[in-house]
């Protein structure tokens, strides 16, 4: 088990007590960017408790998470939308969402240009991309470079913690 997974299986009861209302906050950040089709498909990657499903009632919300605990500690009617897994390998066929959503997980990603290559690779053509990591994090540079060369950056931003970005097509 990696050792952020453990971190958060760890925390996961009080996961959405920590960083709730910090998630909210940046997921709204996206929507008041980005307009998302009715009935559109989601996949939330690193999602942890799927939280974010709560602020997204019109979509097909689907989540990959890799800290088991987190998992465990999603609603019930949300668990069984979640899928434990690596962001370097998504377990979807290509092209599989309108929106992919990734808030503050791409810093521990084991291998965060393979994670956005993934998240490219699963996301429909004319698509979302909605990316975000801890803005601090020692490898925020690099972090920033791999986005940017990975994904096709449409806006970006800082908010109180993250860097954030809206990208579409290459």
């Amino acid at each position: 088990m990696r050792e952020s997974d453990a971190y958060y299986s760890a925390i996961a009861q009080g996961y959405d007590a920590l960083y709730g209302e910090e998630q909210d906050r940046k997921l709204a950040q996206f929507l008041a960017r980005v307009e998302l089709p009715r009935d559109a498909t989601l996949l939330d990657v690193g999602c942890g408790t799927g939280r974010s499903a709560a602020m997204l009632p019109d979509v097909r919300w689907h989540g990959v998470e890799p800290a088991q605990g987190l998992i465990a500690h999603a609603p019930p009617g949300v668990r069984g939308r979640i899928l434990q897994g690596a962001a370097e390998r998504l377990p979807f066929p290509d092209a599989s969402f309108d929106v992919v959503l990734s808030l503050t997980a791409l810093q521990n990603f084991d291998d965060p240009a393979q994670g956005l290559r993934e998240m490219r690779r699963v996301c429909k053509r004319g698509g979302a991309l909605l990316v975000s990591f801890l803005a601090r994090s020692p490898n925020a540079q690099l972090l920033d470079a791999a986005v940017r060369r990975e994904l096709a950056v449409l806006d970006a931003w800082e908010d109180e913690k993250d860097a954030m970005y809206v990208c579409g097509e290459q």
